[in-house]
């Protein structure tokens, strides 16, 4: 973490981002004035789903944890993809996310509802001056590609390209439900994830932390909810480690590798899934 970050002033487009992320929630009022098209609700649902599994599958199970390997064309395709979502490029998501890991639920985790609460750990976090500097030092692997450095420099420019798609595709409603109502589906979701997955749902795993596996926001996140599974064994491409547990980027990437598009694929040991087991959240974090 830089030290100066608490200090320094926002620069323009941190403030400019700031402001579009408030305009983007008021233009949800917008839904009550366009009409309900059969091509506006495609792009809501299509949209929702595809690039919620670019973040689930490419920026945390690829990028953050390098779940598996995959050609420099298809890294692109995730990172682009993932960039639509409107939470930053793959280097920043994936700096903040290991940093998570390292310091689960203690001193140092942006985004522990443990220690800043449902709202620090839901948006709170991304609206603070130290989320807009972060510390790359964690991602030099990532910092090797020019490319994936280009879309953290410009991650406005796919966001304009998909919103500018939406219009050309169903008009204004395409833009108001396809990207504006399903760009902050996805983005609060993902959040979802920070803000809940460590204080609702059960345990299976004695992690040192408060993760918990959630069905609900598995639904939700096309298989993020079984966070207490990830936590235990944070590698693993397969985050619902039994049948029972949806895992819907799991299946798809499994899809991929039967194609080819991705392979060396890190799944937990038999070890690992026996345990250990059961113990309690914790109650408080620790320094």
């Amino acid at each position: 973490m830089m030290e100066s970050s608490l200090s320094r002033k926002r620069t323009a487009e941190e403030t400019l981002s700031i402001v579009l992320l408030i305009a983007m929630h008021a233009a949800c009022l917008l839904v009550f004035f366009v009409p309900v098209t059969t091509g506006a609700m495609a792009l809501l649902v299509g949209g929702y789903i595809l690039r919620m599994w670019a973040i689930t599958a490419g920026y945390h199970r690829y990028f953050s944890h390098r779940s598996f390997k995959t050609s420099r064309g298809f890294q692109f395709l995730l990172g682009l993809l993932g960039t639509t979502a409107m939470e930053n490029g793959p280097l920043w998501w994936a700096s903040w996310h290991r940093r998570h890991h390292r310091h689960s639920d203690h001193l140092g985790d942006p985004h522990s509802p443990l220690r800043v609460g449902f709202w620090g750990a839901h948006m709170g976090w991304i609206l603070s001056r130290e989320a807009d500097s972060p510390d790359l030092s964690n991602v030099r692997d990532l910092q090797a590609f020019p490319e994936l450095r280009w879309l953290d420099r410009h991650k406005w420019l796919p966001i304009i390209a998909y919103a500018i798609a939406c219009f050309a595709i169903a008009g204004v409603a395409g833009l108001v439900w396809g990207f504006v109502v399903s760009t902050l589906l996805v983005l609060h979701a993902t959040a979802l994830i920070n803000s809940l997955g460590h204080v609702w749902g059960t345990r299976r795993y004695a992690t040192n932390d408060g993760s918990r596996n959630n069905a609900l926001l598995a639904v939700l996140t096309l298989g993020e909810g079984w966070h207490n599974n990830h936590h235990h064994a944070m590698y693993s491409m397969r985050q619902g480690f039994f049948w029972w547990e949806v895992d819907f980027t799991y299946y798809t990437l499994r899809a991929a590798e039967q194609l080819g598009l991705i392979w060396d694929v890190r799944k937990p040991s038999s070890r690992a899934l026996a345990g250990p087991k059961m113990l309690p959240a914790l109650e408080a974090p620790t320094a």
